[in-house]
């Protein structure tokens, strides 16, 4: 049910809106990320990180181009957070180190598709690209895993993906933004769709990855319970929030 609102808003002229609803998914995401790597910190020093986090999405939608203000910004207040509450200090450093990744994280990655589809005329429209080509390639890599799929990719942190599967997810990829091409999106170009492509079929299982081995070391099977049955927001977003980052420094700076 909220895939149509979500698609609603991508296409409202009120492109704010969609800026809110990524605003949204950080504050959930800081939620969901703390009370799994940090579970040990005060319920206010967590709210602490996740208004840093926030902060930043929200600093880098409105003002990108003082980027490096809110990044320094949320860092000092990450690593104060920590400073004022330690803890033990034998794992001080470790608590440190998971705070600021955790603003960079969430608050950081949450940022480029909002931005992608406030800065340019056809931002919205690249944004269903992004989550298209994103969810394109899980389920190539699904379909080409189960019927082909022999050698793991990274079993040590996911048992279930395949380098067959990953191929298949690329091949399924470039054949959708070609799709994309020549159905909706015609301002694409053949190099638009492959450079799109190529990169995000690399990024996803990388942001998927990257999520999976948080969740081994925190020893928890989902990162938390928003959408039953399916895990938490983070769960959902971690290879979007990859491939976003990318398409938003390729439409915006390289194109």
């Amino acid at each position: 049910m909220a895939l149509p609102l979500v698609g609603a808003l991508i296409l409202w002229e009120r492109r704010i809106a969609f800026g809110g609803i990524m605003a949204v998914c950080s504050i959930i995401g800081m939620i969901e990320y703390t009370g799994m790597m940090l579970p040990s910190l005060s319920r206010r020093h967590r709210a602490v990180l996740g208004a840093a986090g926030v902060g930043l999405t929200i600093g880098l939608y409105f003002r990108p181009e003082l980027a490096l203000v809110w990044f320094l910004a949320a860092l000092i207040v990450a690593a104060t957070s920590v400073l004022l509450a330690p803890g033990e200090i034998a794992g001080a450093g470790a608590r440190l180190g998971l705070a600021i990744l955790g603003v960079v994280y969430v608050g950081g990655l949450t940022a480029p598709l909002a931005l992608l589809h406030r800065t340019l005329p056809e931002g919205p429209l690249w944004v269903i690209t992004a989550i298209a080509a994103t969810f394109g390639n899980d389920t190539g890599a699904y379909f080409a895993g189960r019927g082909f799929g022999r050698h793991k990719l990274y079993p040590s942190i996911s048992p279930g993906k395949t380098v067959e599967g990953a191929l298949g997810g690329l091949v399924a990829t470039v054949l959708l933004l070609f799709v994309f091409r020549a159905t909706f999106f015609p301002a694409l170009t053949p190099a638009d769709c492959l450079l799109v492509a190529i990169p995000g079929s690399i990024l996803g299982p990388i942001g998927d990855l990257v999520e999976s081995l948080m969740k081994r070391s925190a020893g928890v099977k989902d990162s938390g319970h928003l959408i039953p049955g399916h895990g938490g927001l983070l769960d959902r977003l971690d290879a979007l929030l990859f491939v976003g980052a990318w398409i938003y420094v390729y439409a915006v700076y390289l194109r």
